[in-house]
């Protein structure tokens, strides 16, 4: 029965990460028998795809244990500004959905971190006169001290902002107007396909010292390079969800809510239980 279940739950993590295990071998064939394809070729390839693979999943995972001190801090920031924090049961999500774990999230994170990214290196460039060449993004050559610092500055920041907004989705928790009763979802723009579109545009813009094609295939690699990890993240983090639960509703401290249809349009009411 155990081996069973054991099986059981090793095929359901294949499945639900196949898309990034797939990737990660297509570039690894690609890499060591056609052409550089993610900035390394030849046989080093077959190590360095898979370091960095792995270094970057755990840069983005790790931060997950630091979700239910971010969501104690979301609650008294709302709290100040006359909000509390709702959770409508209907709208919770108990299984996974893959179409968001193998597209939607994928590209929210790639997204996101590139605009994360390109902020930071703009930054960077005024305060510094234009000196930080905007290759630091690139993930070639050996290690480099700046490079290992910005790109785990960045990734941190996606990982954080990213988990809280698919956590606050995933539970079907949003924040309440204590004066009017108006019900909102939180971060709902910053959730969708928005850093998705100006993660890539602004990146292009950064990559404006390199011509046109040059611009696209960087761009081009660098998603390759980042989907499996955001993947695999994506998966992971519904994992986590699932089984902290209880945990992180003690931290947002969200009242259960209920939504009851009636003829004309949809209305929330508030659990007299809570």
């Amino acid at each position: 029965m155990q081996n069973a279940q054991e099986k059981r739950t090793a095929i359901i993590w294949l499945r639900d990460t196949a898309p990034a295990i797939v990737l990660l071998l297509v570039s690894l064939l690609i890499s060591l028998f056609v052409t550089e394809f993610v900035f390394v070729s030849g046989i080093t390839a077959l190590w360095k795809i898979l370091f960095r693979f792995v270094r970057t999943s755990l840069v983005l995972i790790v931060p997950l244990l630091l979700l239910p001190l971010v969501c104690s801090f979301l609650r008294l920031a709302l709290s100040r500004s006359g909000r509390k924090l709702v959770q409508i049961q209907e709208e919770r999500i108990r299984s996974i959905r893959l179409f968001e774990a193998w597209v939607v999230r994928p590209l929210q994170g790639i997204g996101l971190s590139m605009l994360i990214a390109t902020k930071l290196i703009s930054a960077l460039q005024i305060y510094t006169g234009g000196t930080v060449s905007v290759s630091l993004l690139l993930p070639t050559g050996g290690f480099l001290l700046g490079k290992f610092m910005l790109t785990t500055a960045v990734f941190v920041g996606a990982s954080l902002l990213l988990s809280l907004l698919w956590t606050l989705d995933d539970m079907g928790i949003r924040h309440s107007n204590k004066k009017t009763g108006e019900v909102r979802m939180i971060g709902k723009y910053l959730g969708g396909l928005l850093p998705i579109a100006f993660g890539f545009y602004g990146l292009m813009n950064l990559y404006g010292e390199y011509a046109q094609s040059f611009a696209v295939k960087y761009v081009g690699q660098m998603a390759v390079v980042l989907y499996p990890p955001f993947e695999v993240f994506a998966v992971i983090h519904h994992r986590y969800i699932q089984k902290r639960e209880g945990l992180l509703l003690k931290k947002l401290k969200a009242s259960p809510y209920q939504i009851m249809q009636n003829d004309k349009e949809p209305v929330i009411l508030n659990d007299r239980s809570s």
